[in-house]
């Protein structure tokens, strides 16, 4: 062979480097199938149509469970909020009146899963957890479990989206990369303080601009009987009213990322084993904490599985 000259070869060849990897996009696939069918297992259809229309859902009361459930979760919050505030929640609100807290006249607790064993069983909720799968796939993760206490008082609560609060700045990618569902532990309506959101802004793949977030035409108030859970895209305009009635709105906050994304609230070393032994293994999966057979599922997902298939 002369210098220089190029061999001959018998077929084109491809260096292997960027090449498909056929284990991930099955892996992917099956993971689809699995989110799909648990979607239509529960009847959810409809609210997984409107999560991608209108970029939120309201889950009713008989959807998400007995009435019961979600009174006991409602005490366990206020249970929580009065012994952590050191002093107990006035039936008018007077004392979260005189608040002035980035969120307004509210009392936000966070760090409550290990509170109550009742805080499991609302993350475990099968209908919630099935469309914040549907949104962030299999390895999302529970970024923090918070309670919101809200009191009458003037401030509004400014449109804004989730994702540039811990998902990364604009523009936003179209798939979700956080989710919020919150429950509705009294009756939602505007008189109340009640959340509100745009419908369809999550395509918008950005955040609202000042004027934008302060805008209340642009305000859509969510009217939802207690018992309610209410879940959107990390994308999705939402912001809330000032709270015009005496007494108090009281929220539970699950919020949601995908893998890859770091956590407000990191359990991962904190869950004790007899929690993780009384709950499936998904729990243990969101949570970031280590399963009954020793896998570690904090590093589960790959920034590249979530970027070839949403529901990796």
């Amino acid at each position: 062979m002369r210098r220089n000259e190029i061999p001959e070869v018998a077929a084109d060849a491809f260096a292997q480097h960027f090449m498909e990897d056929a284990a991930s996009d099955l892996a992917g696939a099956e993971a689809a199938v699995r989110t799909l069918g648990e979607v239509r297992r529960l009847g959810l259809e409809t609210h997984a149509w409107e999560l991608e229309a209108h970029g939120y859902t309201v889950l009713p009361p008989d959807q998400v469970g007995p009435p019961e459930f979600a009174a006991r979760v409602r005490d366990v919050v206020l249970a929580c909020g009065e012994k952590r505030a050191g002093r107990p929640l006035d039936p008018d609100g007077a004392a979260l009146s005189g608040l002035n807290t980035p969120f307004g006249q509210v009392q936000m607790e966070s760090s409550l899963l290990l509170e109550d064993e009742v805080f499991e069983q609302a993350l475990m909720n099968e209908p919630t957890l099935a469309l914040i799968t549907y949104l962030l796939g299999e390895s999302c993760i529970l970024n923090h479990l918070s309670a919101m206490i809200k009191g009458p008082g003037p401030d509004h609560l400014p449109l804004h989206t989730d994702q540039n609060q811990s998902g990364g700045p604009p523009p936003f990618t179209a798939y979700a990369q956080v989710a919020n569902a919150t429950w509705a532990l009294t009756d939602y309506t505007p008189e109340n303080g009640s959340l509100c959101l745009v419908p369809s802004s999550h395509k918008l793949c950005r955040p609202p601009t000042t004027r934008e977030a302060t805008d209340l035409a642009l305000f859509q108030p969510v009217i939802a009987p207690a018992g309610s859970v209410i879940i959107w895209h990390g994308n999705t305009w939402h912001g809330a009213l000032r709270r015009i009635n005496r007494g108090f709105r009281v929220s539970l906050v699950a919020y949601f990322t995908r893998g890859y994304l770091s956590r407000f609230d990191d359990l991962s070393t904190k869950i004790p084993s007899e929690t993780l032994a009384r709950n499936p293994p998904r729990f243990a999966k969101l949570v970031g904490a280590r399963g009954p057979q020793g896998m570690d599922f904090s590093t589960i997902a790959s920034a590249r599985a979530a970027r070839n298939n949403l529901f990796a």
